[in-house]
């Protein structure tokens, strides 16, 4: 995991930031909100992880003594919790990668700001067309690239999307990255779109839509830093659909292709539990 920004240095930015005309304040209050809220599902999600994979260590202990009776509902119980915090996890971090992503963009622009000595700058008068005859006042003349023509503000169109995914709007948020990555297909949030729109399949259970997703984010951005995650993800809606051949060939894709990651750690967990080799 990438080492995150601390909100009070992330402070600083916002007169720097509307002084350059790069983002509103409430766009970065946004980002500093929704790193708050990250990184304490995370701390959750990784302090019960840790307590309910220790329990299951520990019922296992016990059911390979021949004198102890141990509840096996319980230790599947267990297990498939794990796995679902396993999960939890890796989403959490994927949204912290993407808010640090993001951070570094508006770090980068404060900065390309400075340099250019960015300022203010009044907003054109609208040209007008000749009234009707009986003098009526213009209308705004329509030219090409007008507000009818105009594309959304990209920011503010991910901030949505990514609002929506936070809260559980999964149809909006995948209309609404799929929309930014249609009209801003060489950005650098881009391939990040792409990837939500198989998170918030994943998250609803459509494991097949999920899959279709990841393959049109490693498809087109084969050099996305969404990659490894990605390819994990896949694997994960393989196994969800207890399609393990396929799922124990993507764990071990992800193992080889990108060792050392996170998500190769994973891979690796997740090979072990299936007893597969590595």
């Amino acid at each position: 995991m990438k080492t995150m920004r601390t909100v009070p240095a992330l402070l600083g930015l916002g007169s720097l930031l509307v002084a350059g005309g790069c983002v509103m304040p409430d766009q970065l209050s946004q980002i500093q909100k929704d790193l708050a809220d990250v990184r304490q599902q995370l701390r959750r999600v990784q302090t019960e992880q840790t307590q309910t994979t220790r329990k299951l260590e520990d019922l296992e202990a016990q059911a390979a003594e021949p004198s102890t009776r141990v509840d096996r509902a319980e230790i599947a119980d267990l297990s498939l919790r794990v796995d679902q915090l396993t999960r939890e996890a890796a989403i959490a971090d994927e949204r912290l990668r993407d808010l640090d992503s993001r951070m570094d963009r508006v770090a980068r622009d404060v900065d390309q700001g400075r340099q250019r000595g960015v300022t203010s700058r009044p907003l054109p008068i609208p040209q007008t067309t000749p009234g009707p005859q009986t003098g009526a006042p213009g209308r705004p003349a329509a030219t090409a690239g007008g507000p009818a023509d105009a594309l959304p503000d990209p920011e503010a169109l991910y901030n949505t999307a990514y609002a929506d995914f936070s809260k559980g709007n999964y149809a909006l948020a995948v209309s609404g990255f799929e929309e930014y990555q249609e009209k801003f297909p060489d950005t650098a949030l881009a391939d990040n779109a792409l990837y939500w729109v198989g998170e918030c399949h994943f998250s609803q259970g459509n494991f097949p839509d999920a899959i279709r997703a990841f393959d049109g984010l490693l498809e087109r951005y084969p050099n996305s830093d969404k990659a490894a995650a990605g390819n994990l993800k896949k694997a994960m809606a393989f196994l969800e659909q207890n399609q393990i051949g396929q799922a124990i060939v993507q764990f071990r894709y992800v193992d080889s292709t990108f060792p050392g990651s996170d998500e190769a750690k994973i891979a690796r967990d997740k090979l072990t539990s299936l007893g597969a080799s590595i």
